[in-house]
């Protein structure tokens, strides 16, 4: 089973994106913010790491950068109801994919089925 680390200070986006797909296919895990999700990632490897950027204690953009050096490997999806420029910003870093909020269901489940 592949697993997916869902990273939104929004609890109700976090079940959103969860509820787009089957769980008998994926396992979730979810953080409230950029350091949550880091420690999160130390504990245990993800497949996919999911993340808002905008957020309170440590935001997207930091915990990507955090990532990509100790886990330079890991794939990444960034999504963002704030401005185009972070999301931007994020893709430079090398993740596999950014969307503006709300998300557009299906590229978005076929974005994230293709990087697991």
């Amino acid at each position: 089973m592949k697993k997916v680390l869902v990273v939104d200070d929004n609890v109700l986006m976090r079940k959103l994106i969860i509820n787009l797909f089957n769980r008998k296919e994926v396992a979730f895990e979810e953080a409230g913010d950029g350091k949550e999700g880091l420690q999160k990632l130390a504990e245990e490897p993800y497949d996919l790491v999911i993340t808002d950027i905008l957020m309170p204690e440590m935001e997207g953009i930091e915990m990507i950068m955090h990532v990509k050096r100790r886990f330079p490997n890991q794939k990444i999806i960034a999504i963002s109801g704030g401005e185009p420029f972070y999301l931007y910003m994020a893709k430079k870093l090398g993740i596999q994919g950014i969307f503006t909020k709300p998300i557009e269901p299906n590229m978005f489940c076929t974005a994230v089925h293709n990087n697991l």
